[in-house]
Formats: structure tokens, C-alpha cells, sequence
């Protein structure tokens, strides 16, 4: 009896061409899929790898149209993507991780409200539309606060973080045009965050909890695996499958969280794609996320994932990218350079894997 052909290869089509893009179409390639590319530019990374390229804009809809039409499915690399350019795609191909994630993912303030209603824990919260609003809700939290645009901004980009009234002073004649939210400080002990890949029955495969650092509001390193309790991690794992399936999540979903010196788990921020928390698993692990995305959005079996040797990741952030070199003779250390043609200040250049074992 015949096996169907399970491997006849699909054209996934992928919407953003940053590192995440590129590193999903090598994993594409890996397993004889291909990859059509919508990018703004075309010196952008993930244009160096793609079978087939759409350089556009979004609001160029004959364009989305004959890339939907190209395609068997979509998937994206950013949640910071226009709903109506979904709404486009899906005249045509599936579309994945699904509207409602990309939905709620892409404004923070629908995020929490969304957590929080399904019984989950985040940070105090407000919306702010002006300074009033600002002084009164940051007394009220207790200072510090961070305040952050309510939709797009990455990297630390588009926050604010305000220490007392004086400090609250300089937005008296800020800009308030676009929303934003105002979040209370954490007594926090450590972040950690977890990817997990749903598949279209609803199954869930986690990869495992990663322990973070941040500097300046960029991700410095991940560490896997988090050095967390068995109690707290069961309680990881049942939280983010909740969120998942209410999203109703085909790919992957990161979620970051905060844990509090009363060891208090809090949801920080959801990533319906892959996430830099996770790239170790490109070295670490007998499957990466990407891999896993991948098989999910065509329909392959996922796989159980294994850590095979403690690793951090360490990002490599602008200027760093000339100092790169010299991981290139360390045994532990496995670097990957993003193909970006511009050096600048905060903007991830590429990563380092490093064996902890």
C-alpha cells in the first residue's frame, strides 16, 4: 500500500521579511516546502532565502491578491500586520495563526482585557488618553509606571518609564493622538516565557519555559530551561494551553510572563509567531519553532520536543555585530547573522547560541 505523499511540498506564503520570516523559510526549505515572501524591500533578510518574492506595500491590494493567489497558505513573522490585509488573504488561502490572535495580539490593550478575562493574571492596567489621566491613574498605581503605545512599538520602542511626578511633568504637552496603556510596576523575581505549537485539531506540544533578561527594554538572553519550580511550571503550561485554544491558535504562540518575589505568575505579552525567546531551539532541541510552525500551517505531524543541552541565547544588538567574530572559535557558541544591511543602535543583528551542558 502506497503512503500519500505527505512531502510533496506546499508554497507558503509569508507576510513580513525580517529574521523570523527568513529563519521559517529555511525551516520551509528543510522540508521540501517553498516560500513566497511579501517584503517592503528587497534587500530585507528573509529575501535572501525565499523561493519567490512580492516586494510591496500593504495597502497595495492588487498586490496581496496575486501573492494570496500565488500561495497555498499565509503565515506571518510580526502580529503588527493590518486586519483588513487578512481579511484580504483569506478571500483566497488559509491563514495562519487565525484573525483573532493577530486581533487581540496587536493592541495591549485588548491583550489584557482578554486575559484577564479568561481568569488569568496581568499587571494593573489603564488606558490613557491624556496627561490628567496619566498623573492621576500613576498615583494611583504607585510609581514607578510604564507607559506604552497601545499598538505597535517593540524592542523597548514607543515606552516610557516614569519614576515620580516630575517626571510625569515632561507629557503635559505630549502628543495624545495615539492611545496608549499605563501599567503598575512589578515586584518581579524573573520574566519567563514559553512557546507552544497547536496544531488544527487543538493538540499542543510545548517547547520548554525559557528564563529572560532584558536590558534597556530589548531581550539580552534566554536561558532554557527557566529555573522555576514543578508547581509554577503546571501552572505555565495550563495558562498558556487556555490562552491558546481560546485564540484558537494554528502555529505557534509565545507568551511572555512576570514572576513576583510572592511567586505570583502574571501574563506580560502574547506572540501569536515565533519569538526570540525561543531561537535556542534552532540548536538545543530536536525541533526548532520554526520547524514546528512549519509543520503545523502544512498539515505535518508536530514533534515532541526534547532539550537536548541547556543553552542561552545571547542577541547580538547593533554595533555588537562587529564584534561577532569572536564566537566563531568557541565550541559552545553556535552564531547566527541576520543579513541586515544597516547597523543600528538597539536593532538585532543576529544571535548566539551557547551550550550550557
Amino acid at each position: 500500500m502506497n503512503e500519500p505523499d505527505t512531502f510533496g511540498g506546499k508554497i507558503i506564503g509569508i507576510i513580513g521579511s525580517g529574521q523570523l520570516g527568513k529563519m521559517t523559510a529555511i525551516a520551509a526549505t528543510k522540508l521540501g516546502q517553498k516560500t513566497h515572501v511579501f517584503a517592503n524591500a528587497k534587500d530585507d533578510p528573509a529575501c535572501s532565502v525565499a523561493d519567490n518574492l512580492t516586494i510591496a506595500d500593504f495597502s497595495d491590494k492588487k498586490e496581496l491578491e496575486s501573492f494570496a493567489q500565488s500561495v497555498d497558505l499565509v503565515t506571518i513573522e510580526s502580529e503588527n500586520i493590518p486586519c483588513d490585509v487578512v481579511d484580504i488573504i483569506l478571500q483566497h488561502v488559509d491563514f495562519y495563526p487565525g484573525k483573532k490572535a493577530l486581533y487581540i495580539s496587536q493592541n495591549r490593550l485588548r491583550e489584557k482585557d482578554f486575559i484577564r478575562n479568561l481568569g488569568a493574571k496581568t499587571t494593573r492596567y489603564q488606558s490613557i488618553r491624556n496627561y490628567d489621566e496619566l498623573l492621576e491613574s500613576s498615583r494611583i498605581f504607585g510609581y514607578p509606571v510604564r507607559m506604552k503605545t497601545a499598538e505597535m512599538g517593540y524592542d523597548g520602542k514607543g515606552q516610557y518609564v516614569i519614576k515620580n511626578d516630575s517626571e510625569a511633568k515632561q507629557f503635559a504637552s505630549f502628543d495624545w493622538n495615539t492611545q496608549y496603556i499605563l501599567e503598575a510596576g512589578v515586584d518581579l523575581l524573573k520574566e519567563i516565557s514559553i512557546i507552544v505549537a497547536r496544531d488544527k485539531s487543538g493538540k499542543v506540544i510545548f517547547f520548554p519555559i525559557a528564563e529572560n533578561c532584558h536590558v534597556d527594554g530589548i531581550l539580552d538572553t534566554s536561558t532554557a530551561p527557566a529555573k522555576i519550580d514543578n508547581k509554577l511550571a503546571h501552572e505555565v503550561h495550563q495558562a498558556t494551553e487556555k490562552i491558546a485554544d481560546a485564540l484558537g491558535v494554528i502555529g505557534v504562540l509565545a507568551i511572555e510572563f512576570f514572576i513576583t518575589k510572592d511567586n505570583e505568575l502574571l501574563v506580560n505579552e502574547l506572540a501569536p509567531r515565533p519569538h526570540n525567546s525561543c531561537h535556542w531551539s534552532l540548536d538545543a532541541c530536536n525541533v526548532s519553532q520554526f520547524e514546528q510552525l512549519v509543520r503545523v500551517i502544512c498539515g505535518l505531524p508536530m514533534q515532541e520536543v526534547e532539550l537536548r543541552f541547556p543553552c542561552m541565547t545571547k542577541n547580538i544588538i547593533g554595533s555588537d555585530i562587529y564584534d561577532f567574530h569572536k564566537y566563531l572559535s568557541d565550541k559552545r557558541a553556535s552564531p547566527t547573522i541576520y543579513g541586515k544591511k544597516e547597523v543600528r543602535n538597539k536593532r538585532k543583528m543576529g544571535h548566539v547560541n551557547i551550550d550550557l551542558s
